[in-house]
């Protein structure tokens, strides 16, 4: 019997003292369930106005996990009439490797739930994340496609 809540504490308190001698920026532990989720958010171009507004939260399971689920929300700013629309996804998102140019690139693919699920792909960066286009392809414009990781 000791054994089984022991174990639950032990993770409960080193997860809080990962966060309180501030490893895993941006990533946020749920002492009780184990969960950890990081929150990526930056401007993004677009090419009918000023640019789009990413929110993503990544959703583990668990610290080492490679998979788990995602929201985004990307908000089109003054996109109908010069007023901002908001538009937000969730769905499950997997860690692969290997992107062309770079066979140990790490990515994360977002594949929506819905009718029609759409598939988006960002490159891990450790502190940020980059939008891969058609492909998996960096940008070629030199225009920035970066989500930065927050605390």
């Amino acid at each position: 019997m000791r054994r089984i809540l022991l174990r639950p504490m032990c993770a409960a308190l080193a997860a809080l003292g990962a966060m309180a001698c501030g490893e895993n920026k941006g990533a946020q532990t749920d002492a009780v369930s184990d969960t950890v989720s990081r929150h990526y958010v930056g401007t993004l171009p677009a090419a009918d106005g000023p640019g789009i507004v990413y929110d993503l939260t990544l959703v583990n399971p668990a610290e080492d996990s490679l998979a788990g689920d995602f929201r985004l929300s990307m908000t089109y700013l003054e996109a109908e009439n010069g007023q901002d629309a908001k538009f937000d996804s969730e769905g499950r998102w997997t860690a692969l490797r290997g992107i062309p140019g770079d066979s140990s690139a790490v990515f994360f693919q977002l594949v929506e739930t819905g009718v029609r699920p759409d598939t988006t792909a960002f490159l891990d960066l450790g502190d940020s994340v980059v939008l891969l286009g058609a492909g998996l392809q960096r940008a070629q414009s030199g225009l920035n496609y970066t989500l930065t990781l927050t605390e």
